[in-house]
């Protein structure tokens, strides 16, 4: 008895879902990482160059001011049509995501200065890249997962 057996493969996102799902969110997410990576950045560059605290404590501090102003606007902005919770509920959440994202940008931040020898900005600016993915991920699906809300 020779049964045909049928392999399974995960679907692979289609390019319109992904652009029908994202394609409104997705920019403004952008435009707000923006201002949080200027946030960071400028931070970072007062902290280490202004004040010489260490590359790891200077970027952390600008980080999680970063992660402050980015809660706010994405909340009003970016998710304004989701809420699930409470606000407090939220912000505890948004706020593990990103040190997730945090702990991303620093490994990789701290990698590429210490081992591959990259520019500090240079590799400031590919790590807050790599943890930009993550955090739009999570938040789209843990933070801001809630049914949208009814227009009154």
């Amino acid at each position: 008895m020779s049964a045909s057996v049928e392999r399974r493969r995960a679907p692979v996102p289609d390019l319109q879902e992904l652009i029908r799902r994202h394609g409104h969110r997705f920019p403004i997410f952008l435009g707000v990482g923006v201002l949080g990576l200027i946030t960071t950045f400028a931070g970072t560059v007062l902290l280490y160059h202004g004040l010489h605290l260490p590359l790891w404590l200077g970027s952390a501090i600008a980080i999680q001011l970063a992660i402050l102003v980015t809660y706010t606007l994405n909340s009003l902005v970016t998710w304004r049509d989701r809420r699930w919770g409470s606000r407090r509920q939220q912000v505890l959440t948004f706020e593990a995501v990103s040190l997730v994202g945090m702990g991303i940008n620093e490994a990789v931040l701290l990698t590429s200065v210490d081992h591959l020898h990259v520019y500090y900005l240079l590799a400031l600016l590919f790590s807050t890249g790599v943890a930009s993915i993550w955090n739009y991920l999570a938040n789209n699906n843990i933070t801001f997962a809630g049914p949208p809300l009814k227009s009154s």
